[in-house]
């Protein structure tokens, strides 16, 4: 039977992005569809047949304390030509060398490129505008050889996964041929949640939970804005590391305004385990898990279109609103405080949707879309 090589040009780690690649091929072998992965390198505790780091032992160390940062993923490139030169379809991830995708492409061979985020032509317009509104310094380092060498590679694919709506339309904005997408989206790992069945919090104010990186990008400046404005008796939790370049204006509002900050996110589930509401009034995302993760534990998401990936369902599991409207966002994290019954009522929704959205169910049908275009692939 014909298996499915995918590249992913970083240490798998089972967390970050690494999950997302680790989990759609756990899966699909599960589900009797052979695909291999290979990596520059992996957790020992990871290691599984159809896993194929392209260093290990001493070999991996010297490498990673010796080499340029770039060279454990050139390591992975030539590995994987080496063994899947020939190969047709071939699944590469974002962040390889183009070159790559040119030797693939003059072989005949079909190239699948995933998209963890929107294009880069459209990500890097949507921070300078979101730069503008705050009258801040534009903090993307999108350049525009990175932008022509993205629109190459998207050029050279035969189909490109979409893991939201928002991601598709920026392809379809970018000039991409819609016939090359394929919609799809993320999931969650019920595994990584031991207390998700825990009985909701009662807490005496209502906690909003923001998780994610702190940052221009993720949208935290509207929400401090929003948060300041609609004067809330509740709490505000920001979990996540904080970029410098707003780090002034965030420390500026903890201790103040009911606002709370925790650094680790390694105790997500815990954090999760004592929200209301989630915020995530995200500008630029692909898929972003932290949202099916929060619906999974029943906290109700207000959330920006990017924010919601594929998941949010606007009033019935949840609530999406514009991204730079201040004004909005401040009513609805009023109303939320208010209205415990709605919340509650969201929350279930939220928790029955999550449950469609799972590792293993996303790894199915995102198997069926590729059968639906190459049927010979795993005959």
């Amino acid at each position: 039977m014909k298996h499915l090589p995918v590249l992913f040009g970083y240490h798998a780690s089972n967390l970050g992005n690494s999950h997302v690649p680790l989990s759609l091929c756990r899966y699909r072998n599960e589900s009797g569809r052979p695909t291999t992965l290979t990596v520059p390198s992996c957790e020992e505790s990871l290691a599984a047949p159809w896993l194929k780091p392209a260093m290990t032992g001493i070999r991996k160390s010297l490498v990673y304390r010796l080499g340029s940062s770039s060279r454990p993923r050139m390591m992975a490139e030539e590995a994987f030509f080496r063994t899947e030169g020939s190969a047709s379809p071939v699944y590469l991830w974002a962040g390889l060398w183009l070159d790559l995708f040119e030797r693939f492409s003059a072989l005949g061979a079909k190239i699948i490129i995933e998209r963890i985020n929107c294009h880069r032509g459209s990500a890097r317009a949507i921070l300078r505008k979101a730069a503008e509104f705050w009258n801040t310094t534009p903090t993307d380092t999108i350049s525009d050889e990175q932008i022509a060498e993205e629109n190459r590679k998207l050029l050279l694919a035969d189909s490109v996964f979409c893991p939201g709506p928002m991601v598709r339309k920026s392809m379809l904005d970018s000039g991409v041929a819609k016939e090359k997408l394929m919609s799809s989206s993320y999931g969650w790992a019920p595994e990584r949640f031991a207390s998700i069945d825990q009985p909701a919090p009662q807490n005496p104010r209502p906690v909003f939970l923001f998780a994610g990186t702190l940052c221009l990008r993720k949208g935290v400046l509207l929400l401090l804005e929003a948060w300041k404005r609609a004067r809330i008796d509740g709490e505000l939790v920001l979990c996540g590391g904080i970029d410098p370049a707003i780090e002034p204006i965030v420390s500026r509002h903890l201790g103040q305004y009911n606002i709370r900050h925790i650094a680790d996110t390694r105790t997500i589930d815990q954090v999760f385990g004592m929200a209301d509401v989630f915020v995530f009034p995200s500008l630029e995302e692909g898929g972003p898990m932290v949202t099916y993760e929060a619906m999974a534990h029943a906290v109700p998401p207000l959330v920006t279109a990017m924010g919601a990936g594929a998941i949010v369902e606007d009033g019935v599991s949840g609530v999406v609103l514009p991204d730079l409207d201040v004004d909005a966002w401040a009513a609805a994290l009023t109303e939320m405080s208010e209205k415990r019954e709605k919340r509650e009522a969201l929350g279930r929704k939220a928790r029955e949707r999550a449950a469609e959205f799972t590792w293993r169910k996303v790894a199915v049908r995102r198997a069926g879309l590729l059968e639906a275009r190459y049927p010979e692939l795993w005959k």
